[in-house]
């Protein structure tokens, strides 16, 4: 285990250069249901077949959903994962440009009426898109929104005052582009607030229809709308990254076959699902069931992948009878940054994030120093189900970062030192670990202005990362 001084620039200390630095990988987030709509949580990797444009893929890294009850705190510890459950975050998105002046207030009366029956509107939000093109909040996406169960017994209030003011705005005369431009805007600042929670994340989008532009670019583009469309590569870049699916919603109003089609399509670009004129209790619980049986897979399909194309992705389960919802193209943008520089990146965000990261579960039990020193000591365990581990001769090892910051009540403070984590295990230590997670332990000097830590982890080999924060006075 080596030390040394992290800078905000993360520059030059030559340590991230040590590191495996894997290639760009393609992540996918399959949900795995049975005949009768239920998650399927006990598949194995052996039961996914990945084919990426017709190249057969290997799967790097597989990760199950958690549903397993939380492991009960000791005195002191502190996790990332409150539950055992994989965490979700769903907004509902009521879009007034991409709703027919026919069908708008049918859908808002329709809207108003059956949110306060949700079960709960706990890590729920709701926005309306205006007109004009700005999201107005109804209930906000923000950490304190999340835990409020009760917010729907009182939405009415909020959201008519919205719809009247939006609808008492004259619609100005704007072209096609522009109302893709707007549309896809919406779902893309949604889905940056969204990337700040962990686990599954969904937007589900009201609306009747889709406004899509041919790209000039491609006049000779024979696919349909996803690609050869203008800024769909853009959305379907930035929803990846924030690992955000859409889920299109047709509550009331008639879809013509081609508006059927674009919303499936919709969907099927980034892992959501399309509904039309179901009961939003149901649909929301069926976009909950997402976090209940969706899986991780990656997969390095090589440096010569990332060429500036949309690419198909067809996965298949073995097993009979289970269906898989997921994302079924992605845009290869190349990433010409140094793999180094994709690592401290991630680094980067998790470190300055103001919300903690659960992609690694992560447990940190605090005692005091001895002699009265200011600081803690750090008994850390991370979930080994979450990192890559290669079987080599009977041994397990793995390559793992762990940054320890201090931290004010809002902001980092100073430089967070970096361990470089290269963990060997035999057969039995392995059995071990995953049974009572990875640990390694470590003592960590506080200033006098720290008023909490940050623990972060990031797994070398995936580039995936969970953190857990505390309160130190």
């Amino acid at each position: 285990m080596s030390r040394v001084v992290f800078t905000l620039a993360l520059a030059a200390s030559g340590l991230l250069a040590q590191a495996p630095t894997p290639g760009p990988l393609v992540r996918l987030y399959p949900v795995a249901l049975d005949a009768n709509g239920q998650p399927v949580t006990d598949l194995t990797a052996d039961d996914f077949k990945i084919v990426d444009q017709t190249k057969p893929q290997t799967i790097l890294a597989f990760h199950k959903p958690r549903n397993e009850p939380a492991a009960p705190h000791e005195v002191l510890e502190f996790s990332n994962r409150t539950s055992g459950v994989t965490p979700h975050a769903t907004v509902i998105l009521f879009d007034m440009i991409n709703l027919l002046d026919a069908d708008r207030l049918a859908n808002w009366k329709a809207l108003d009426k059956a949110l306060p029956q949700l079960e709960s509107g706990e890590s729920v939000y709701f926005y309306v898109l205006n007109l004009e093109g700005a999201l107005l909040p109804i209930h906000a996406i923000s950490p304190p929104a999340a835990g409020d169960k009760t917010w729907p017994q009182g939405v009415a209030t909020g959201f008519d005052k919205v719809m009247k003011a939006s609808s008492h705005i004259r619609q100005a005369q704007i072209g096609a582009e522009e109302q893709v431009k707007r549309t896809f805007k919406a779902l893309e600042d949604l889905a940056n607030k969204l990337a700040a929670f962990p686990g599954r994340r969904d937007i589900l989008w009201v609306a009747n229809g889709l406004t899509t532009v041919p790209d000039p670019m491609l006049p000779h583009c024979n696919g349909d709308w996803v690609e050869c469309s203008l800024y769909v590569p853009h959305l379907g870049v930035t929803l990846a990254k924030d690992r955000v699916a859409v889920d299109p919603y047709a509550l009331v109003g008639n879809i013509s076959p081609d508006v059927n089609y674009n919303m499936d399509q919709m969907a099927l670009l980034t892992g959501g699902h399309f509904y039309s004129r179901q009961d939003v209790r149901a649909v929301v619980n069926q976009v909950t069931q997402g976090a209940v049986g969706g899986y991780s897979i990656f997969y390095d399909p090589g440096p010569d992948n990332w060429n500036n194309k949309w690419h198909r992705v067809h996965v298949t389960c073995e097993r009979k009878g289970v269906k898989l919802q997921l994302r079924e193209r992605y845009y290869a943008l190349p990433d010409s940054r140094p793999a180094v520089e994709r690592m401290k990146a991630v680094l980067m965000e998790a470190f300055q994030n103001p919300t903690d990261l659960a992609e690694i579960g992560v447990r940190t039990k605090i005692s005091p120093l001895p002699d009265g020193k200011p600081g803690v000591h750090l008994d850390i365990r991370i979930d080994p189900s979450d990192l890559l581990l290669r079987e080599q001769g009977g041994k397990y090892s793995g390559a793992l970062y762990c940054l320890v910051s201090d931290r004010s009540a809002t902001a980092p403070l100073g430089e967070p030192s970096v361990l470089d984590l290269k963990p060997e295990l035999t057969a039995e230590q392995y059995k071990m670990v995953m049974k009572n997670g990875l640990p390694f332990m470590q003592d960590h000097p506080t200033s006098d202005t720290a008023r909490e830590v940050r623990v972060i982890i990031l797994d070398q080999n995936t580039n995936a990362v969970g953190s857990v924060t505390f309160s130190v006075k």
